[in-house]
């Protein structure tokens, strides 16, 4: 029993001694890393130092600290200190990985510039100062650099936070160094934080496979992004420039021009689809006066080959071919014709032009130029060939109608719905008196009236007429018996004719006349004048 309780105390014994031996140890430890501190930044005094501990500042000269003050932002202070030095140092980074095993290292700046970065490792311990002068070490940069390096920092900084566009830069070994507020933002909407976790540096990259120069020519391209809430993409486009080793990027949200462009697109497929499918030629002139649109109706009309169309030959040229191949009329002289293609122009682009030709194989074109944006002009060619055929052929038809309409032996008038004599043929005229090409103008039914009732005897049938005419009787044809003089009838007769109009004719009755008493209408015409 006395054994094990002597044992335990022996163990506790030797249990004391090692921990005051581990905390004698840690406080000789600690005494000497202060100690190395306290060197490291005594000998640096009036410079620009920072002393690193890994990635952890663990301190710094005041001006030191200035500076990465106004740097810092969100960053980390290894990851502030390299942007801070990246413009002159871009290498640092990977340059600085290399400390520990050699030990010390004078870094020149790749602008060939004066100064470095004198870098030291001691015990764990990275001191870096910044030099300005190489032939005289002990001097630093002076405070109007340092001041002027502040100042620029801090309004290319306040341009490049504030701007509406995402702004990143990468270093030479592509990684990314610095992105504003704009792209910190879409950066984390895309990629969006848990409540409890802390914004990362760097942010996680929107554009992963933006170009990076190899020259100094930028390098413009699009891009596009598919929101998880939105039903259409994004599109941005992407401007890379190279500046020294690092590479800028600047994107622009250019979803609505992309929009835009493909709906254009569309319109011009849709108008292609349309024109392809008129049967009326299409040429389009632009400013220039060269070719650029034409429809396969155009190829069909004029008979060109396709390539000289494609070779977007001038307006002339194209009248020229057009001449040769006999598609336009045949000019009677070669100047003449081009004075009359320059007014063509001229009236094309006013939209006054428009014209018949006639072609010597006797086809008919219609042709009309119509100004159009920017200083082009279209024109347009129909082949009315079978319209002016039919047109012929119904003034033909017309024609003949009017002949036999002059032929018949009885006295025909027309009148229209709201009473005025539109038509009459060769007997009427003979009968009743009237102009001879069967056109009275300006003759109402009133007044034709007068003119029967002051030749025939008062009669019913007037008033009838009158009814008719004026009121369009629901009877559509009827007639009745008038009486000229003592012994002449005829017989008058009404049709109701389509829209609204109205026929009016008179015939003589088959009946013996008395002897010595012979009709014939030049004696009505005659009594016509008479009562006139």
């Amino acid at each position: 029993m006395g054994q094990d309780i002597l044992g335990v105390v022996g163990a506790l014994l030797i249990g004391g001694c090692f921990a005051t031996g581990l905390i004698f140890y840690w406080i000789k430890s600690t005494s000497s890393d202060s100690k190395t501190l306290r060197t490291l930044m005594h000998e640096a005094e009036g410079s620009i130092t920072f002393l690193f501990d890994d990635t952890l500042l663990v301190d710094a000269t005041p001006r030191a600290y200035e500076l990465l003050r106004a740097s810092k932002d969100d960053r980390s202070d290894w990851e502030a200190f390299l942007t801070l030095l990246s413009a002159r140092f871009p290498l640092l980074r990977s340059q600085l990985s290399t400390l520990a095993e050699k030990g010390h290292m004078k870094i020149a700046p790749s602008d060939n510039q004066t100064g470095w970065i004198d870098a030291e490792y001691w015990r764990g311990l990275a001191r870096l100062t910044l030099v300005q002068d190489r032939d005289h070490p002990n001097e630093t940069v002076d405070p109007l650099t340092a001041a002027a390096m502040e100042h620029e920092l801090e309004t290319l900084r306040g341009i490049g936070e504030n701007s509406p566009m995402l702004i990143w830069k990468r270093d030479a070994e592509g990684v990314l160094v610095w992105a504003n507020r704009a792209y910190i933002e879409l950066s984390e909407t895309i990629f969006p934080l848990d409540d409890n976790e802390i914004r990362p540096w760097p942010p996680k990259e929107i554009f992963v496979d933006a170009s990076k120069p190899a020259g100094t020519a930028p390098i413009i391209e699009m891009h596009r992004i598919d929101f998880m809430d939105h039903t259409a993409p994004t599109y941005f486009e992407i401007t890379s420039l190279k500046r020294g080793t690092d590479t800028i990027h600047f994107a622009v949200d250019s979803t609505a021009v992309v929009t835009a462009q493909d709906a254009q697109r569309n319109f011009v497929q849709t108008l292609t689809k349309t024109f392809a499918q008129l049967s009326v030629g299409l040429a389009i002139f632009d400013s220039d006066r060269r070719l650029v649109m034409f429809n396969p109706a155009l190829l069909d009309l004029t008979e060109l080959p396709s390539d000289f169309l494609i070779a977007r030959p001038t307006l002339f040229a194209f009248l020229d071919r057009l001449r040769d191949q006999q598609r336009m009329p045949e000019p009677k002289n070669y100047s003449n014709w081009r004075d009359n293609m320059v007014e063509l122009e001229n009236a094309a682009e006013e939209g006054s032009y428009h014209e018949r030709w006639l072609l010597p194989n006797g086809q008919t074109f219609r042709v009309s130029g119509k100004p159009h944006p920017d200083g082009a002009i279209a024109f347009l060619f129909e082949d009315i060939s079978e319209e002016i055929s039919l047109t012929r052929k119904f003034r033909s038809q017309i024609d003949v109608s009017a002949a036999v309409f002059d032929n018949l032996d009885a006295a025909i008038a027309v009148f229209s719905s709201a009473g005025s004599l539109i038509m009459s043929n060769t007997a009427y005229r003979a009968l009743w008196g009237g102009d001879a090409d069967g056109i009275l103008a300006s003759r109402e039914f009133e007044d034709e009236l007068k003119v029967w009732q002051g030749i025939a005897s008062p009669s019913p049938v007037w008033v009838k007429l009158t009814e008719a005419v004026n009121h369009a009787s629901k009877d559509m044809v009827w007639d009745d018996i008038i009486r000229v003089g003592q012994s002449l009838k005829l017989t008058c007769q009404y049709a109701a004719l389509p829209d609204g109009n109205h026929q009016i004719m008179f015939s003589r009755l088959e009946e013996a006349e008395p002897e010595g008493l012979e009709f014939s209408s030049h004696n009505i015409a005659l009594s016509r004048k008479a009562s006139g």
